[in-house]
């Protein structure tokens, strides 16, 4: 699953709805399902739409080895529209933008008391959510605590997972567009990553991780502290030793938990100079 994604399987929008409605006694396709009962997958959800991942090889029969990656299953009947995107922590709103154009950059304010957090910022005067020539702020007084600090310094996203079968985690971040200036690898080392499992909860109406296993079963891996600690090269961060889903339930969500991840940009000032950083990272599914 990639943070800017254009591939892998894809579902309608009706697949959750229909789920999230079936009478009490039913049970969600993860559980009937022939293959996923049998050999086990993953899937992978933005609370709409959702991917899965399987340890059957449809291809060429067989399954994926330990420590293989998981099958995208690209025959899925509920195949459609939409795509499963990050959302923003604690609701189902997609989680990606639009970057800034040549003339624009992010949002930047003034930090007044040296907290790191911006208490004037500017009127975003077309509304672009960037930093433009139509943009202006009021005056205002320096003295040795005030700087220029980017509006949000962090940026927390997240997605839903299920599963029928243990499994690990990966993540890789790769650079987009043309290297050099900012867009460096070195770059990368500036914007911390964070990351972690809610295990339930209830994001705009729809609840998850009642009918999911509890107990000791995700496991952390690795010392990652920034996106430089992931580039180039899928790296194991999350492991599941048991399956997620826990017993039959109506609905999918009930039977997921919420994956949480946090970019950081404090390690960002102006005396880096101008210029852009663009780049995305994808999440992987392997056999456990």
């Amino acid at each position: 699953m990639k943070t800017q994604r254009s591939n892998s399987l894809q579902a309608l929008l009706a697949g959750l709805a229909a789920l999230a409605s079936a009478p009490a006694a039913s049970a969600s396709w993860l559980d009937s399902d022939f293959y996923c009962r049998t050999y086990g997958c993953v899937v992978v959800h933005d609370g709409f739409t959702f991917d899965v991942y399987d340890n059957y090889v449809f291809a060429t029969g067989g399954t994926v080895p330990i420590g293989g990656r998981m099958i995208p299953w690209t025959g899925n009947p509920f195949q459609g529209a939409g795509g499963v995107n990050p959302v923003f922590t604690g609701s189902r709103t997609e989680g990606l933008h639009a970057v800034p154009l040549q003339d624009q950059s992010v949002l930047l304010g003034i930090d007044t008391n040296g907290d790191g957090i911006p208490d004037r910022l500017p009127l975003d005067a077309n509304s672009s959510g960037f930093l433009d020539a139509s943009d202006r702020m009021d005056p205002f007084a320096l003295t040795q605590s005030t700087s220029l600090v980017a509006a949000d310094t962090t940026a927390q996203r997240s997605f839903y997972l299920s599963s029928r079968t243990d499994f690990y985690v990966t993540a890789e971040a790769r650079l987009l567009g043309p290297g050099g200036g900012l867009n460096s690898p070195s770059y990368l080392d500036n914007i911390g990553f964070q990351y972690g499992v809610t295990r339930n909860g209830n994001d705009d109406g729809m609840a998850f991780g009642a009918n999911a296993r509890n107990g000791n079963y995700i496991r952390q891996i690795g010392a990652i502290n920034d996106l430089g600690d992931i580039l180039g090269t899928p790296t194991r961060i999350l492991e599941f030793t048991n399956p997620i889903r826990r017993r039959n339930a109506a609905s999918l969500p009930s039977q997921s938990v919420r994956f949480d991840y946090v970019y950081g940009f404090g390690g960002y000032d102006l005396s880096m100079g101008d210029g852009h950083l663009q780049y995305e990272i994808e999440f992987d599914f392997y056999n456990r």
